[in-house]
């Protein structure tokens, strides 16, 4: 029997949503933690090259904050992702069993996976568009010294 054709229904959306499927959830899932993990690396860096420029503008606290939810969000994406691997093993023994169908607690955790991702990268995301706008204007007025 072909493993990816098994069904099973994913009530939150009331669809039949196969194992392979599933499985490019997780991948998906594991890609946008790998980006966002490349982009917070460059984060931490654009803040300690713009440190000084932002500390000259009065923004010490805020940066301090930056820094602080940024190794936040590194840490609870390395959680997620941990998550997500296990997820995969537990389908891939379920798929061998030929018993995912069955399986509702995969399903809810799958669920509840798919939440956590989500909400994790629209708050990364917000606090990286902070993190721009602080950086941008302290670009804009440092360029506007210049011209003075």
């Amino acid at each position: 029997m072909d493993k990816t054709k098994i069904k099973i229904i994913k009530d939150w959306q009331n669809r039949e949503k196969d194992a392979q499927e599933l499985h490019n959830d997780s991948k998906l899932w594991l890609s946008e933690i790998d980006f966002i993990s490349d982009e917070i690396r460059f984060l931490e860096h654009l803040l300690s090259a713009k440190y000084i420029d932002c500390l000259s503008a009065g923004l010490y606290q805020k940066i301090e904050e930056f820094v602080y939810k940024i190794s936040e969000q590194k840490k609870v994406g390395e959680k997620i992702r941990i998550v997500i691997n296990g997820q995969e093993k537990i389908l891939l023994d379920l798929i061998q069993k030929n018993n995912v169908t069955s399986n509702k607690n995969y399903l809810e955790n799958h669920k509840k996976l798919e939440f956590e991702v989500n909400y994790y990268s629209k708050k990364y995301k917000r606090l990286k568009r902070q993190i721009f706008e602080i950086v941008e204007n302290v670009m804009k007025n440092k360029d506007r010294k210049k011209l003075v």
